[in-house]
């Protein structure tokens, strides 16, 4: 099994259930005032706030779903693989200073971040657009679309990133990336065959162990060394 010692709990449940607490904080004095103010139209206000905290953060809550799923997979890697999650790596362009990165995997034959979508749907798109389109059918099989951040447009953010982290602290090495949707019901279909490999519900633990790098992987060991030093910061 993977080694696994540097996974930590995941911050996208920690918010869900955050989320949860402030909507129930703050959305029931609210509710009860407008109750209060409006009377005839007390059962509106209460299905508002019955909504609202069933579907506070359930965007985040399928990510943590996908990425605990994708998780698992990479458990079944051999020993020789360390497995990172959520790394925050240093960003000055960034809103927030550093750029979380979902998943990182190390081992004999290479480093692979691993872009997680958790997406029920069918998604369309091509690797130049901004966002891509889940196509979705309702409860009631009625279809609608939403859009979806291009993760192939993430994922080279993200590796670009990490490389001049790593180049920094004198770790260079080169990085692979990976698009993995971990839905059992995803459908992924581009317009073009995409630069980076996009994978659909299975096969990801066999791209990796089957990958093999054009020249032996560099600094291997420094590479997670820094990345320790990156979730060390965090906790």
């Amino acid at each position: 099994m993977a080694d696994t010692q540097y996974i930590t709990k995941n911050r996208l449940s920690q918010e869900v259930n955050k989320a949860r607490v402030w909507v129930a904080i703050i959305g029931a004095p609210i509710a009860g005032f407008l109750m209060y103010k409006l009377p005839n139209f007390w059962w509106v206000v209460g299905l508002i706030y019955l909504f609202s905290i069933i579907g506070a953060a359930s965007t985040k809550r399928s990510g943590a779903r996908g990425e605990l799923k994708t998780l698992k997979l990479l458990k079944k890697l051999p020993d020789s693989y360390v497995l990172f999650n959520q790394v925050d790596v240093p960003n000055s362009r960034a809103k927030r200073g550093f750029t979380e990165l979902d998943l990182i995997v190390v081992g004999p034959n290479g480093v692979f971040v691993v872009e997680v979508k958790n997406n029920n749907s069918k998604v369309t798109g091509d690797e130049q657009s901004s966002n891509w389109v889940a196509h979705k059918v309702g409860r009631k099989g009625g279809r609608y679309t939403a859009k979806v951040r291009n993760p192939i447009k993430q994922l080279k953010k993200q590796i670009h990133v990490l490389a001049e982290h790593l180049k920094k602290n004198r770790a260079s090495t080169w990085i692979d990336g990976v698009v993995f949707f971990s839905h059992r019901s995803s459908r992924v279909k581009l317009s073009s065959p995409p630069s980076v490999p996009v994978i659909e519900r299975k096969g990801l633990v066999e791209y990796i162990l089957n990958y093999q790098p054009k020249r032996a992987p560099l600094n291997v060991e420094k590479v997670v060394q820094q990345l320790i030093e990156l979730k060390q910061m965090k906790s």
